[in-house]
């Protein structure tokens, strides 16, 4: 240690103080990834540019080292740490020098009281514990599937890293992406990623893996992509879980590879990827179809194209929507020199926490059934933009489900078994309220109870998967905290009656809406606590006791089934809804429990970062409720609030 030889306390103090961090930050930082030693090439450069600085200020300055310190922890701060409050910054800063100074003054008392406040804060900040799971949760239970299944493999044979992709089971090839990806695929002038993957956008390979039952017959196939991540934290292995209970179940499972596509510490697309996802996802269907095709093929005649289910997660979920509409068309909308001739029969859509702003172009899909998950401690994605998918649908067929579950406490990457528990990297994952978040098991489980009912929903018509799915349900997971999951819904072929989306408030081309004794009432253009739009408008109203909304329908109504959207923050809230012939005489009546549907989505340990950031604690997210009509022949139909406060209204259907 010649090198602190000559320096008083306060410099040693200084110097360790920067020592420490330097070390702390290279070990957890992402800044470089070239490899698992990749924080010994942080450590060293910030370790020069520490020493370079003090050569440099020792010519000019007594205080070198006080200067040489300053510039370097300034550098890092705007680097390392820019996701970080200065404030919290400076107060680890301050507390190590401290206890660094009074240890080397030998003043161990206040060694010890320095240690003490730095050890309470760490606690605090860098805690992970969850939501406590003390009771039993019977909500979200499923019966084990009894098919034995194959795993298989299938690559080029040529990838650098990973063994089942080296020596895979089936033999793939290479795609040419030169003209449907038009950024650099290395992003720089390093071509870190053409080096570290050995391939560039003119050879992309298909790369996947599939779960397949082992008795003979031909299944559905469910293929998901999933989203953004370090791309040397491969993503498509994170769903296993999901292809060894689907397989079980009578499903072939395929998690399709394009972790190339994600980003690296040199460089992320930013989402203009979108579309090479899509088109790469629909020629790994065109793979899978030729080896279904193919006698010599172990997949040969197992696969039944005429149910294909699309799953996306993240950036994968807007990507499997652009899939449902590049599947129809003829040419790719952004250069006409490429060919479509896809035309796959894809009955369902799923996607898993999706991103919806990413491509310019937000296609209207019709006819196809859906299902959309979004956890409301997502600190990745501001808010449930699948919400914003599903309002672009139109549905014209009866069975045709299009659905949306709000999962409180789930975060963005506890789907993905590689992603781990953290929706940020070092060091914003320390902001993050975990103590708001359920565990891993609980958020994976939730996803395989909904997406195994949506799969037989749609493939099987199975009215117990319909039940589970157009639920709302609150459960106990301690004998102090219950959680939500809150589902919207639509059945193709319903009769809107008001949805809201015109000027006129009271009325519609099918209804007149008429108000008494309510406070207030307007029409509200939807808006996710970030500040986009929903793409969806409702009827905001605040009541009164025993308030009324008066529907009259412009026709006679004999229906079975009426539905109502609706967005309630009281507990134990109660609407009855009256139906009246046409000389306004009540026919019969029938009471709904509300469920509250507000949730606190306060993602980070502040509650003004999270302000900071989403500038709304809540979003408005409503929830479905079917009340049976019993085939009355009626004109009207009344909604008495029974508690005053505020609630919307939306997509009043028969």
């Amino acid at each position: 240690m010649n090198f602190l030889t000559g320096f008083d306390n306060i410099k040693k103090s200084i110097f360790l103080t920067t020592a420490i961090t330097i070390i702390f930050s290279s070990v957890n930082t992402g800044i470089i990834n070239v490899g698992p030693l990749s924080f010994i090439l942080v450590l060293a450069i910030l370790f020069g540019m520490y020493y370079l600085s003090y050569i440099l200020f020792n010519f000019i300055s007594y205080s070198a080292v006080q200067i040489s310190s300053i510039s370097i922890l300034l550098y890092m701060k705007n680097t390392i740490y820019s996701s970080i409050p200065v404030y919290i910054y400076l107060f680890f800063i301050f507390f190590i020098f401290v206890l660094t100074l009074t240890t080397l003054q030998k003043k161990f008392k206040r060694a010890f009281l320095s240690l003490l406040a730095l050890g309470v804060f760490s606690f605090y900040f860098f805690s992970a514990e969850q939501i406590d799971i003390s009771h039993d949760i019977n909500s979200f239970n499923y019966e084990e599937g009894n098919l034995g299944f194959s795993f298989y493999s299938y690559s080029v044979g040529e990838d650098r890293h990973r063994e089942e992709y080296i020596e895979p089971d089936i033999i793939s090839y290479t795609i040419d992406a030169s003209e449907v990806m038009e950024e650099d695929f290395n992003q720089s002038k390093l071509k870190w990623r053409k080096n570290y993957w050995g391939f560039g956008k003119d050879e992309i390979p298909l790369n996947g893996r599939l779960w397949v039952p082992e008795k003979k017959g031909k299944y559905p196939i469910i293929s998901i992509i999933h989203g953004n991540h370090s791309m040397q934290e491969y993503s498509d292995d994170g769903y296993n879980y999901l292809g060894e209970y689907l397989s079980s179940k009578g499903y072939i499972f395929n998690s399709v590879d394009q972790n190339f596509l994600n980003g690296s510490w040199e460089g992320d697309f930013r989402g203009k990827e979108m579309t090479t996802r899509s088109w790469h996802f629909l020629e790994n269907l065109s793979y899978l179809e030729k080896l279904n095709s193919d006698s010599l093929s172990i997949l040969f005649n197992k696969i039944d194209f005429s149910k294909i289910i699309v799953v996306g997660h993240s950036r994968g979920g807007e990507a499997v929507n652009l899939v449902s509409r590049f599947n129809k068309l003829s040419t790719f909308p952004d250069n006409g020199n490429v060919k479509f001739d896809y035309n796959f029969n894809i009955i369902g859509i799923v996607t898993i926490a999706p991103t919806d702003y990413r491509y310019n172009r937000n296609y209207k899909l019709e006819n196809i059934n859906y299902l959309s998950l979004q956890g409301s401690m997502d600190s990745d994605e501001e808010s449930f933009f699948g919400l914003r998918q599903s309002n672009r649908i139109s549905n014209s067929i009866d069975s045709l489900l299009n659905v949306n579950i709000l999962i409180e406490g789930a975060n963005h990457s506890q789907f993905n078994t590689s992603w781990g528990s953290d929706d940020s990297g070092f060091p914003s994952k320390y902001l993050i309220n975990n103590k708001g978040i359920i565990p891993d098991w609980l958020q994976r489980k939730i996803l395989k109870f909904y997406l195994f009912n949506f799969v037989e929903y749609i493939t099987a018509n199975s009215d117990s998967a319909e039940k589970n799915l157009t639920t709302s349900n609150e459960y106990k997971v301690s004998e102090e905290k219950s959680l939500k999951v809150l589902s919207q819904y639509q059945f193709g072929g319903r009769n809107i009656i008001n949805d809201f989306e015109g000027d006129d408030l009271a009325l519609s081309e099918k209804s007149k809406i008429e108000f008494k004794d309510m406070d207030f009432s307007k029409l509200e253009n939807l808006k996710f606590r970030g500040g986009r739009i929903q793409e969806n408008s409702a009827l905001k109203i605040k009541s009164k006791i025993d308030s009324e909304l008066i529907i009259k329908t412009k026709e006679k109504s004999v229906e079975k089934d009426i539905y109502i959207d609706i967005y309630n923050e009281l507990d134990s809230a109660t609407i009855e809804i009256s139906f009246f012939n046409d000389k306004e005489e009540k026919i019969d009546s029938t009471l709904v429990m509300l469920i509250n549907n507000k949730i606190d989505m306060e993602n980070y340990k502040f509650n003004f970062l999270t302000l900071e950031r989403f500038k709304k604690i809540n979003d408005i997210t409503l929830s479905t409720y079917k009340v049976d009509a019993n085939q009355r022949d009626f004109n009207s139909i009344s909604i008495v609030f029974n508690k005053p406060g505020t609630y919307y209204i939306d997509n009043i259907s028969f």
